[in-house]
């Protein structure tokens, strides 16, 4: 009896001792969620309830006031917010069609299609996300303005046109240069796509003596229809929220959308955050729906999953003697909407003034533009911040996803799902109205951030962080709970395992996001915009500060060095994320 009653105080003992290693262990896991809840929470919500509170008041941030409902009387009682709209949804929708048409053209050149020189194709049509949305847009004008285009140049001179054809300020030149410039997204996804369509099921649909057209729309088409809804949806919430082309573009013809009207109000003197908050509300309701229908698409997608697990290539179409054609065609695509403008921008960098080129332009090449960025202490201001801000936001946003996704994926914490859905949002957040959220928050609560680098930093981890999040869900579901499972029967604890086990085996991925983070910070406009004040400006707000100045020359100069730079940065992204492809299959 003495020996059963040491037995089972053993027993208790040891089923103590294992439940209070699970408590810790709870307890722990709850503290790392309900800290990475509250940051996420913090990023996301908060400054979106602080814009929402500045549109029910009537005074400016930090200030006492009271409450009203004029902003809206002023805001949506005026007929401009509805053209406003109009133009943007407008904006939106046609450039995301031309983007969708000639990016899903050229995936099916390269992937479907024996069109020679694919690989050269593939590597062009990456070119465009190298290049600051801004000088893009800067290099439309120089080829399209009714005074200096130099497409309309050479189009009067050949034709004997009294007038310039084409007019860059106007709508239709807003649309055409988002457009194009935007190719990159939907090639990729859409490669992706006809890269994963099963050859058998066109091999039957051959077999049953049907049509290529009929067998485009009965079968293909169908089976990549929730990729391209998903992709047209993503088109449409960057359309919403870019503001290169509106600001360059759309400002001086008189066009108004949502990014510009707000970016207006914050220039206007006395500054009317109000009145600015408010337009947001609208914008941001727009973007919310998209993402919401983005969501709902891809989930549907899964049941369209064409991939099994037996190996096979997709079916390459043998286009013959067209397939010269095609090729012809899709360099003439990639002259005008890749090259030409790059080839402009570059021109403009060595010339001692902009002017068409000639021969006897090209004589007086030089380098003094360049000399000139280097000895600019702007620009090396400017490229400190953009690397401080860059860098450290990358780095706070991979690690605040591996947290994330590692709640997500391996735990099953009640709220986990709603963190990830949270963690999502801001990617539903345009540029222009997540910096005036941050700008209510940080003129209101008493927290130094405003106008320092800190408030640049915070914007672009929460812009950004569903991008890395994305990376790092994907790369952690490939690793194995077996391996963390055989860790914690030696006693270590769930961090140790997280840090010694789950990120070296994922650091592939986390690199990747990390440096694709660093290349937007040098990009994107539409945020520092509005939060960058002198001595904490970046490099896209100096182009646009120099355009603005008529520094035309200087700014291709300091674009070229800036691209050059994010061609080094996706370079090394790429090598990362070829390298981890391969330790993928092995």
């Amino acid at each position: 009896m003495s020996q059963i009653a040491e037995i089972a105080t053993g027993g208790q003992i040891v089923r103590r001792a294992g439940l209070l290693s699970l408590s810790r262990r709870l307890t722990w896991r709850h503290g790392a969620l309900a800290i990475i809840a509250l940051v996420v929470v913090y990023l996301t919500l908060v400054p979106l309830g602080m814009i929402l509170y500045g549109t029910l008041t009537d005074g400016p941030p930090g200030t006492g006031a009271s409450f009203t409902l004029q902003n809206y009387v002023r805001a949506y009682g005026s007929p401009d917010i509805f053209r406003a709209a109009f133009n943007s949804v407008s904006f939106a929708v046609l450039s995301g069609i031309i983007s969708f048409i000639i990016g899903c053209y050229l995936a099916w050149v390269t992937e479907r299609t024996n069109t020679p020189f694919k690989g050269v194709i593939y590597i062009a049509v990456l070119v465009p996300f190298l290049v600051p949305g801004i000088l893009t847009t800067i290099s439309w004008v120089f080829l399209l303005s009714p005074n200096i285009g130099l497409i309309n140049k050479v189009a009067e001179s050949l034709f004997g046109l009294d007038k310039p054809p084409f007019n860059i300020y106007s709508f239709a030149g807003m649309v055409w240069t988002f457009g194009i410039d935007h190719i990159t997204l939907p090639f990729l996804l859409m490669a992706a796509a006809f890269r994963s369509m099963d050859p058998t099921l066109e091999e039957a649909a051959s077999i049953s003596s049907m049509g290529p057209l009929r067998q485009f729309y009965q079968i293909n088409l169908k089976i990549m229809f929730p990729s391209i809804l998903a992709t047209c949806l993503l088109l449409f919430v960057r359309g919403i929220e870019t503001f290169e082309a509106p600001a360059v573009i759309g400002i001086p013809a008189g066009i108004p959308v949502f990014a510009t009207e707000i970016f207006l109000a914050l220039r206007r003197a006395p500054t009317d955050y109000n009145l600015a908050g408010t337009y947001s509300t609208a914008y941001l309701l727009i973007t919310v729906i998209g993402v919401l229908l983005y969501l709902r698409v891809t989930r549907v997608a899964e049941k369209f999953a064409t991939i099994t697990g037996k190996a096979y290539r997709p079916r390459v179409i043998d286009l013959g003697t067209w397939r010269y054609g095609v090729l012809c065609l899709t360099m003439l695509v990639l002259f005008i909407g890749v090259f030409l403008p790059l080839a402009i921008v570059l021109w403009a960098s060595f010339m001692p003034f902009y002017a068409q080129p000639s021969w006897h332009m090209l004589s007086m090449a030089t380098f003094a533009n360049y000399v000139a960025v280097f000895e600019l202490d702007e620009f090396y201001r400017a490229f400190w911040n953009n690397l401080v801000t860059g860098v450290s936001a990358a780095t706070i946003a991979v690690l605040l996803s591996v947290g994330i996704a590692w709640i997500v994926i391996r735990t099953d914490i009640p709220g986990r799902k709603m963190l990830d859905i949270i963690a999502f949002t801001p990617i539903a957040l345009p540029g222009v109205v997540l910096s005036l959220a941050l700008l209510w928050l940080y003129l209101t609560v008493p927290l130094p951030v405003y106008g320092t680098l800190w408030i640049l930093i915070i914007a672009f981890v929460t812009k950004f962080i569903p991008i890395s999040l994305r990376v790092v869900h994907a790369s952690m579901l490939q690793v194995h709970k077996e391996l963390e499972e055989a860790a914690e029967l030696s006693s270590s604890s769930w961090l140790r395992n997280l840090f010694s086990i789950v990120v070296p085996l994922i650091l592939p991925g986390l690199l990747v996001g990390w440096l694709y983070i660093l290349t937007l910070t040098f990009k994107v406009l539409s945020i520092p915009i509005l939060l960058s004040h002198v001595g904490t400006e970046v490099l896209p707000v100096l182009i646009f500060s120099l355009y603005q100045s008529g520094g035309i020359t200087e700014l291709c100069a300091m674009g070229v060095i800036l691209t050059i730079f994010i061609a080094v940065v996706a370079g090394l992204t790429r090598l990362i994320s070829a390298r981890f492809a391969i330790k993928a299959g092995e």
